[in-house]
């Protein structure tokens, strides 16, 4: 299976073979988690089944400055610790649920931060929790990240461009859910941004396009909006999220990350909710 998906990764060209690369990273990892979970316990890979899989995509593009790292990494690691989180982890048939999260940036790099794991227990949910809550999410050695006035200040050298490249993280979330170890029905992915997409050259819509991509395999794209950038809540809603009962949360205040948070994957897992809703349900 490595060989043949490094033969396809040989035949791509610059982006493609930078996101393809760190992909096979993450399903390695990935299938060795679930393999060893598998023999502890005496269950077959194909016997483990989830009510959903859901991955989270964090920006750390060249416009996040600490503030919005901040919501992102304690907002996420707060909500896996929220019981309305575990309840609805824990309320299908399965009782259990995939999980895994990555970070984008502007360069067209994927890091995993939490490969597919499984979580149907309070313990495993403050696991994940951990894990997050540990990692530095943006490395400030060599940019100054969102904060341009204080990277100036320090010295420290300043990205000419600012990319936020939605459309990347679609599809990279798009090719991870179908890469996941466990089976389901359901698959979700939230896209973290600050911003509107301006990779996209010569006025193509590339996020419409990978949304389109992504809702034609089944999958549901929700969004986090974060900070209070005019127009941004319904840039998402036009361009970024879809599937049925997508929808878009705006996170901006530190008291409510993970509140916010937990309620946005409240309604990810729970597909009673999403279809008591109509389509695209909206929330500023």
């Amino acid at each position: 299976m490595i060989h043949e998906a490094s033969g396809r990764c040989s035949a791509l060209h610059g982006a493609r073979l930078a996101r393809c690369i760190p992909s096979l990273a993450f399903l390695l990892a990935a299938t060795l988690l679930v393999c060893a979970r598998a023999q502890a316990s005496d269950v077959s890979l194909q016997d483990t089944r989830t009510d959903a899989n859901v991955i989270t995509a964090i920006d750390v593009s060249d416009s996040i400055g600490r503030h919005e790292e901040w919501l992102q990494q304690a907002g996420l690691a707060r909500a896996l610790l929220d019981p309305s989180f575990l309840d609805a982890a824990t309320a299908g048939p399965h009782r259990r649920i995939g999980f895994a999260v990555f970070t984008w940036s502007s360069d067209g790099r994927f890091d995993v931060l939490v490969p597919w794991t499984i979580i149907g227990s309070a313990e495993q949910a403050a696991h994940v929790s951990a894990v997050v809550g540990s990692v530095e999410l943006v490395d400030r050695s060599d940019y100054g990240g969102g904060d341009v006035e204080d990277a100036r200040d320090r010295g420290s050298v300043v990205s000419p461009e600012r990319r936020t490249d939605i459309s990347a993280a679609i599809d990279h979330a798009s090719l991870l859910l179908a890469s996941a170890p466990f089976e389901t029905s359901r698959s979700v992915m939230n896209i973290c941004a600050n911003g509107v997409d301006n990779a996209a050259t010569d006025g193509d819509d590339g996020v419409s396009e990978a949304r389109g991509r992504a809702v034609s395999k089944g999958l549901i794209v929700n969004g986090v909006a974060m900070g209070d950038r005019q127009g941004l809540v319904q840039y998402f809603r036009s361009h970024v999220i879809g599937g049925h009962g997508s929808f878009v949360m705006k996170l901006s205040s530190p008291n409510d990350a993970g509140q916010i948070m937990a309620e946005k994957f409240r309604r990810d897992l729970l597909a009673e909710a999403a279809l008591a809703e109509p389509p695209n349900p909206r929330q500023d």
